[in-house]
């Protein structure tokens, strides 16, 4: 919007402009008048013309649809040139313009939005009034100024009509506090009786929102026993975990291999254990880290027990796996 008053600052196309700025997305509109001629025109009619607002008239007619269209204004005819709901080209004429007037308001204006069937005149028509701008019309700073100093004066009056109406309805506020302090008496009892039953109340929802808490968190595989089971599964071939991403039973992790491990025997020793299922490599999301990054499926709250077997061999181990990096 800046940018589009700075432009419009630059375009005085009258000794004394006045004009309305419009911004849609990436298309800006600005509708310029002759403050002068403006305030002689309303002069018989308001003492003071500056109080006026003025609203250029192609903002309260029906907005168009793509295409050209010629239409009948209070005074004289306009044609108007329109795209995705946006006017981009206007010109008016006091009379329907000539062949030649026309050729050159669409050579002016048209630009490359219109089609062969568009360089015909199209039949003069009227085109609705909106309640409102079509558009959002702003002005500009020094106008802004202007507004606000009428805007002021008019919060005053609209004070001063407040207090008026205060004082007229006074009695009636009065009646009504005594009416609200009766009723209030009257269900201060029921407030005592009901105290403990809200009382009661309380307690049971705070302890179903423990208890909902506590059963989530006894729903999911617990993080520590996550780690410890991949420590006893891979210690054998000194992977280390450089990254780890628990979500629910879904987990996520990035191991750096070891020269002595092996791909394949990554991913047989992590299903060889039974809790961890569908375990696939993932490829494209190692971030350029060289990182082995593996997806699976957490089988279950805890790891099945493991034989004497699995056991002796995890004891052996000359190398336990190292967990380092980060972990979500």
């Amino acid at each position: 919007m800046a940018a589009l008053r700075m432009q419009a600052q630059g375009w005085q196309p009258f000794e004394s402009t006045s004009y309305w700025c419009c911004l849609e997305g990436e298309s800006g509109l600005v509708l310029a008048w002759d403050r002068d001629q403006a305030y002689r025109d309303v002069s018989p009619f308001m003492e003071d013309p500056a109080r006026v607002r003025f609203l250029p008239e192609p903002m309260l007619r029906s907005p168009g649809q793509d295409g050209i269209r010629l239409l009948r204004c209070l005074e004289g005819v306009e044609a108007q040139v329109w795209h995705k709901g946006w006017l981009v080209a206007s010109r008016w004429w006091v009379e329907l313009p000539t062949d030649q007037e026309w050729r050159l308001f669409l050579h002016a204006g048209g630009g490359g939005l219109l089609t062969e069937a568009d360089t015909h005149s199209p039949q003069l028509g009227d085109v609705e009034w909106v309640d409102r701008p079509w558009s959002t019309l702003r002005s500009p700073d020094r106008e802004s100024h202007q507004n606000l100093g009428l805007e002021r004066r008019v919060v005053s009056i609209a004070a001063l009509a407040l207090t008026v109406g205060i004082a007229a309805v006074g009695r009636q506020l009065w009646d009504l506090n005594q009416s609200i302090v009766q009723r209030e008496e009257s269900l201060a009892s029921l407030r005592d009786s009901a105290a403990e039953v809200l009382s009661s109340r309380d307690r049971a929802l705070k302890s179903a929102s423990q208890a909902q808490q506590l059963a989530t968190w006894l729903g999911e595989p617990l993080p520590i026993e996550v780690i410890g089971h991949l420590h006893d599964t891979l210690s054998k071939s000194g992977v280390q975990i450089k990254e780890m991403d628990l979500t629910g039973s879904k987990l996520r992790i990035g191991l750096q291999l070891s020269s002595q491990a092996t791909r394949a025997a990554v991913v047989r020793d992590l299903q060889a254990g039974g809790w961890f299922k569908g375990v696939s490599e993932t490829t494209g999301n190692s971030g350029g880290t060289g990182l082995m990054v593996l997806d699976m499926t957490i089988d279950g709250l805890r790891p099945p027990p493991q034989g004497p077997k699995a056991m002796t061999v995890a004891a052996d181990s000359p190398s336990p796996a190292r967990v380092s990096g980060s972990t979500k």
